[in-house]
């Protein structure tokens, strides 16, 4: 079995493979100021209470956007799985071993996060081009070509990242719950911020999708109706009912994603 844990800035998840199968997976607040001892003492209490024995996990793999978390859970997979962890690289994009990469030469910057979902979505359609957007502390887009090119990311904060930021930079504007209001007109303080955020970021994720599309033409001559976009991360489902931007919605990508680069370089 296969320990992937996906280390954010505000969840880590990690899962149990077993196979392409999820056995067990959990969120797990992400905390700085937690050492691996505790997160491992977590772990063996979640697989416990998940009758999953540790001894039968052989291999973990790590993709993490918070270094100061990265150690700690190098220490959790060593203690589950008596070796050490591979641990995702931006470096990983250009050594050929996954069916998408980086162009050559490029400084482009990746977060580990969206390489898995490069790769993740790469699987899911069978080839490229594709799209994927993901939900999450920051929402980012994710676009590669039908050679499996990497050509560009956007990165904008996220649903709940702009809802708290309204509430702690304001005197009067609560969190409000990240629901759609029944009108762009909002007649109460709640309503005004959800038309504002909810509804804003259809039309934010909306317009991204269509403009990537053509940039992505312009440099590649991929044709914008052939590009495929799945939505993922943890805050997907606000935006699911109120688009058909998506083609798939797939919350499991990310893990899916470090799961088949566990595969290749494992």
């Amino acid at each position: 079995m296969l320990l992937a844990i996906d280390i954010g800035n505000t969840n880590v998840v990690a899962s149990i493979f077993d196979g392409d199968d999820i056995k067990g997976q959990w969120r797990i607040a992400s905390d700085v100021k937690r050492t691996g001892d505790e997160y491992t003492s977590v772990l063996l209490t979640l697989l416990r209470d998940a009758s999953i024995k540790p001894d039968l996990i052989e291999k973990s793999i790590i993709s993490s956007v918070v270094p100061d978390l990265t150690g700690p859970f190098i220490t959790v997979a060593q203690h589950l799985c008596n070796r050490k962890p591979y641990v995702i690289t931006s470096a990983l994009a250009f050594s050929g071993q996954l069916p998408v990469s980086l162009p050559a030469g490029s400084t482009h910057e990746l977060g580990t996060d969206l390489l898995c979902n490069a790769v993740g979505a790469w699987n899911l359609f069978g080839g490229g081009p594709n799209i994927v957007v993901d939900f999450g502390t920051a929402c980012t887009l994710t676009v590669t070509d039908s050679h499996g090119v990497i050509q560009g990311i956007t990165i904008s904060p996220g649903l709940r990242t702009a809802i708290h930021a309204l509430a702690s930079n304001t005197a009067q504007l609560p969190v409000v719950p990240l629901v759609a209001p029944p009108s762009s007109l909002g007649n109460t303080t709640k309503e005004a911020i959800q038309a504002g955020v909810v509804l804003g970021y259809k039309g934010l994720v909306e317009y991204l999708v269509s403009q990537t599309k053509k940039d992505l033409h312009e440099r590649t001559d991929d044709d914008p109706e052939s590009v495929h976009v799945v939505a993922t991360g943890g805050l997907n489902s606000v935006l699911k009912p109120l688009t058909d931007a998506f083609q798939v919605v797939d919350k499991e990508l990310t893990l899916k994603g470090l799961k088949a680069i566990s595969d290749l370089v494992q």
